[in-house]
């Protein structure tokens, strides 16, 4: 019985004790004689590396410089229709006001599929017909929808961040390096965003009106075809006003970077120079 007491007594005071937060995580720390990385070998007209779990910032290259953004609008297209709460096997029809050209879901107006499979072909392909549709059939109004991606790039911290269109098709989304890796780190925490970003191709069927299997497949080569890195999340862009745009965060032995490169002037250079920042980042910082 005095135990049982004891007990009673131990547990009433620890209850009025102050609860000790969980220390946060330590940001890493360059290495002891680390190797500087060469910007002179950066041809992208801006990049930032940051720390996924910290946000600290481990290079910098004119990453405040605002920038034409192209289909990285999408990661917060994403966001915010997530907050939505949408219903994941709700059936949705591409309509003709979803066309705005570039990259598409080659499928006519009418044809029907699951709002999973909009999203999906959204965040994998980067189809720009099924980002206008996840807005257009969120229940808020283009003007409301918009709205709310800039609202939550202020509440971000995106201060050179402006959007006009959820498909990244208007020229006038312009950000930075800095604030879209604020937005890559708040968006590749989502795990719906994870899932389909890192998802190689997907394939579903769409009723156009009869049945028509589809496939896409993900725009991103560091996640499909490069074993040298390991993708936790990914998102490209690409307009003629931008040039080639690259979002990833990549992890090694359970550490996560974000890295960020915009106006790379080929594909191919989008995807070295990125993956370059990357590992430079591992090679040279330590995390406690």
């Amino acid at each position: 019985m005095r135990y049982r007491t004891a007990a009673v007594i131990l547990a009433g005071i620890s209850v009025l004790l102050p609860q000790v937060a969980a220390a946060a995580p330590a940001a890493p720390a360059l290495k002891t004689g680390y190797a500087k990385y060469l910007r002179e070998t950066l041809t992208v007209k801006s990049a930032i590396v940051i720390d996924a779990a910290t946000g600290e910032a481990l290079f910098e290259h004119r990453a405040d410089d605002p920038r034409v953004i192209a289909s990285l609008t999408k990661l917060m297209t994403a966001v915010i229709a997530l907050e939505q709460k949408p219903v994941w096997s709700r059936a949705v029809t591409l309509a003709s006001a979803d066309e705005v050209g570039g990259g598409r879901l080659r499928l006519n107006a009418g044809a029907r599929f699951t709002w999973r499979d909009a999203f999906a072909s959204t965040m994998i392909a980067s189809t720009n017909n099924t980002a206008m549709l996840l807005m257009r059939t969120s229940g808020l109004t283009p003007q409301v929808f918009l709205r709310e991606m800039n609202i939550r790039a202020a509440t971000l911290g995106m201060k050179d961040t402006v959007f006009h269109d959820p498909s990244g098709m208007d020229a006038r989304n312009v950000s930075s390096a800095r604030d879209l890796a604020r937005l890559a780190r708040y968006a590749f925490a989502n795990p719906n965003i994870r899932r389909y970003t890192t998802t190689g191709k997907y394939t579903f069927t769409a009723y156009a009106p009869t049945s028509v299997a589809k496939e896409v497949k993900n725009t991103n080569r560091l996640l499909v075809v490069d074993p040298d890195i390991y993708i936790t999340g990914g998102k490209t862009g690409y307009l003629e006003e931008s040039m080639y745009n690259l979002a990833v965060r990549a992890r090694l032995n359970g550490r996560e970077v974000i890295v960020v490169t915009l106006g790379a002037d080929s594909r191919a250079k989008s995807f070295d120079e990125t993956k370059s920042l990357a590992h430079w980042a591992f090679q040279n910082y330590v995390w406690q």
